[in-house]
């Protein structure tokens, strides 16, 4: 674990064990939040890149890493998460649908395997024809005529999440004479792969971060259990890196996972801004226990004295003895005396004020199996790029995900109002926990105001046009006002998928 506030030099550790890694052949699995990692170490022919809006993508769908429904039922849960401590039925039911969906996509031959389908299956058709896919299914009764409302929640949650789906569009094109143009990609398979030493890097940047949350925490429960797959081996290391976790989904089971995969092989190295967002994100047990489950610890600076305290409570206290010298004076010269007195003291080795002071690229270190504590003081080592850290990738639109994108919109913003005020605001809380913040929540909401527009000229299954004109309206009016309080600046038509 490397915790430490902003600019501390978490990324220096962290680059310095990268190289590390590559020189010992060992494979790595790299969240990069930002891109900085790709730059510096992305080496075409042997590493891999997962990002969409990159044009160095490598093309992953669902059906990559899902063979079995269990495999579905696992990603449902990575890519659906469950947040707080509300009603879980909402949730589990958005998992149950799109689990039984994908799954029968793959056995049945009426469609095909692509994501544009799968959207369109979902979001698109009408809820007799859903059902009619879903038929003998545990999710049948969930998309019900008979529980019409019902189902507008349960799609609205599976909108929020699935939307992120859409920026894979294309990855799977066909060239002319029918042949894939990009080589499908298995992370299982990848990660299974002895003969691999490369590294797969999950790289998003600012703009695109909050669209690929639920991808990236996808892509990594898949890694995690891929690994839990292998057999067990004392010799393989397989390093996940994990820098600014918390800025991610909650991982389902990771707590299980961290405290497995040593067997197999599994590394996992886990960066933090503060303890305080591990427990916002998995609350305050499962923080504890996934804290109590990382044995070396990098501690650098933490500006706050409560999150200064937490790291000198753990890196320990230590018991001196502290000799005192009294001497007494008497009338009489005799009287005269010396004595000598000893007091046992506890205190922190490392004290929450020396947290706190700590220059740039100094942490103190804790390593398991061991009372030692040393203080270090990295280098800064200035890398050159060996590759750029982006390069645009243009996702394919046209008509069929042009409907896609409105009814993404539809379910998410406007078919709530269709809904009493109890169930709209229950659901607007579960959207709420997808972002990271509220800056993040307003400006998909501004980008979102430019294709309601064109969702008002479309009739959605579960509406009529008139409607669907009328909601349109109020919900573009409500967005207006919510842009203009929050003084969010007008983002251009086409830049959607910037």
């Amino acid at each position: 674990m490397i915790d430490g506030t902003t600019g501390a030099g978490k990324s220096v550790a962290i680059r310095k064990l990268l190289r590390w890694i590559r020189a010992r052949g060992d494979k790595a699995i790299i969240y990069d939040k930002g891109c900085d990692f790709v730059s510096k170490f992305y080496e075409p022919h042997k590493d891999v890149i997962l990002n969409p809006f990159d044009e160095r993508c490598a093309a992953w769908d669902i059906w990559s890493d899902a063979k079995e429904a269990p495999d579905f039922e696992s990603l449902a849960a990575a890519l659906i998460p469950q947040h707080g401590e509300g009603d879980p039925f909402w949730v589990d039911s958005a998992r149950t649908i799109f689990a039984a969906t994908t799954y029968q996509m793959m056995i049945d031959d009426k469609h095909e395997c692509t994501i544009e389908n799968l959207l369109h299956i979902i979001l698109t058709s009408e809820l007799s024809t859903l059902g009619e896919h879903l038929k003998d299914t545990e999710a049948s009764s969930l998309v019900s005529k008979s529980i019409e409302k019902t189902a507008i929640s349960i799609k609205s949650v599976l909108a929020t999440y699935i939307k992120s789906l859409r920026y894979l569009h294309g990855l799977d094109e066909k060239d002319a004479q029918g042949h894939r143009k990009r080589a499908p990609f298995s992370i299982t398979d990848w990660v299974q792969d002895e003969s691999q030493q490369g590294f797969l890097f999950l790289s998003s940047n600012a703009r695109q971060h909050t669209a690929l949350r639920p991808l990236i925490s996808m892509w990594l429960a898949i890694a995690s259990n891929a690994i839990l797959g292998m057999e067990p081996d004392d010799d393989r290391r397989i390093w996940v890196i994990i820098d600014e976790m918390p800025t991610l989904h909650k991982l389902p089971e990771l707590t299980h996972i961290i405290s497995e995969v040593r067997k197999f092989g599994g590394c996992y190295l886990l960066g933090l801004q503060s303890y305080a967002q591990l427990e916002t994100t998995y609350g305050r047990n499962a923080a504890r226990v996934i804290f109590d489950l990382l044995n070396t610890r990098f501690f650098f600076r933490a500006p706050s004295k409560a999150m200064a305290a937490i790291s000198s409570e753990d890196l320990g206290d230590q018991e001196i003895d502290i000799s005192r010298e009294n001497i007494s004076y008497g009338a009489n010269a005799l009287r005269d005396g010396v004595s000598l007195g000893h007091q046992n003291k506890t205190r922190p080795v490392v004290s929450p004020a020396e947290i706190q002071g700590l220059d740039d690229l100094e942490c103190y270190l804790r390593t398991p199996n061991s009372m030692l504590i040393t203080k270090l003081q990295l280098k800064y080592d200035r890398m050159s790029n060996l590759q750029p850290s982006f390069f645009k990738r243009s996702i394919p639109g046209g008509k069929a995900m042009e409907s896609i994108d409105q009814a993404l919109i539809f379910h998410e913003l406007i078919a709530l109002h269709e809904l009493d005020e109890t169930q709209r605001n229950r659901l607007l809380a579960i959207q709420q926990s997808t972002y990271e913040n509220e800056e993040e929540q307003q400006q998909t909401r501004a980008r979102q105001k430019q294709t309601l527009a064109k969702a008002s000229k479309k009739k959605n299954p579960s509406t009529n046009a008139t409607q669907t004109q009328q909601l349109a309206e109020d919900t573009q009016n409500a967005l207006q006002r919510e842009t203009e309080e929050a003084s969010i600046t007008q983002i251009e038509p086409g830049e959607m998928y910037d």
